[in-house]
């Protein structure tokens, strides 16, 4: 099966299994090479297929959800053989993922799509950090961006703010350039990753109160809830700092990055900051 592309070049067949060796150890189906395709799992069939796609090295690769049907440790060992053979012989290649782990970790563009329209086109770094609108912004990342609505911008001793009641949230200084049609009801977004927990009060802080902890050895993610609009409660996810410890229900403090905040166009979705 994964030969056939080069015995129809006519390759001598020490050179056909010099490189169907070479490449079945790569994908580790090098001991398979003796069965059927019906002796094999459907993951291993999988990495059938890409064997024999990249035995012929061609100028183009089309990846159709390559790793869907692997288990979690092995998509993960997969995604960087996959990467290093890509980089290795500067095949060009179109990866199509609903993963956007896969995404991130593998592309050097990424064209993001909702509806079957393109909705961004950048650097995995872009579309992270430059985020064209609220459902790229949701999409990548894992927790996704945090989202607070109906806030006003405000100006005060020079800088501006995005309030909300109480709330007060330094923005960045280039919100200073940026034409706003609208400055209020608009959309607060921020990172897990992109913000702190105080205990206590500071100043552009975000009162909020422990609702849910979730441990993941390394990390440990707090689920706070935020007092909304009208009396309902927003959930809010942040990364906490190593060694701090909560209580359920205690009052913490949120501090966002000014330099990481968004704000977004509540009726578009479309991003102005």
């Amino acid at each position: 099966n994964i030969a056939f592309p080069l015995k129809a070049k006519k390759m001598s067949k020490e050179e056909i299994e010099k490189k169907v060796l070479e490449v079945t150890k790569k994908l580790m189906i090098d001991k398979l090479l003796d069965r059927k395709p019906m002796q094999i799992s459907g993951g291993q069939q999988q990495r059938v297929a890409l064997a024999r796609a990249l035995v012929k090295e061609p100028a183009v690769l089309l990846f159709d959800e390559p790793l869907s049907n692997l288990d979690a440790k092995l998509r993960m060992m997969m995604r960087a053989e996959i990467k290093k053979l890509q980089s290795d012989l500067g095949i060009t290649s179109v990866y199509v993922t609903h993963d956007q782990a896969e995404a991130m970790t593998m592309a050097s563009r990424i064209a993001v799509f909702s509806m079957g329209k393109l909705v961004q086109y950048g650097t995995p770094d872009e579309i992270y950090n430059e985020p064209k609108n609220m459902f790229v912004a949701a999409f990548i990342g894992n927790p996704p961006m945090n989202f607070m609505e109906n806030f006003k911008v405000q100006s005060k001793d020079g800088e501006l703010f995005a309030t909300r009641g109480d709330i007060m949230v330094k923005l960045p200084p280039k919100a200073k350039e940026v034409k706003f049609e609208k400055t209020e009801g608009l959309v607060l977004g921020f990172r897990p990753e992109h913000c702190k927990i105080a205990k206590k009060e500071v100043e552009n802080s975000i009162p909020a109160n422990v609702y849910v902890l979730e441990p993941l050895g390394r990390d440990l993610i707090v689920n706070l809830k935020v007092k909304g609009v009208g009396g309902e409660s927003e959930l809010i996810k942040i990364f906490a700092e190593p060694g701090m410890n909560f209580e359920i229900e205690e009052k913490v403090y949120i501090i966002p990055d000014p330099e990481k905040l968004h704000l977004f166009d509540p009726e578009t979705e479309e991003t102005i900051l």
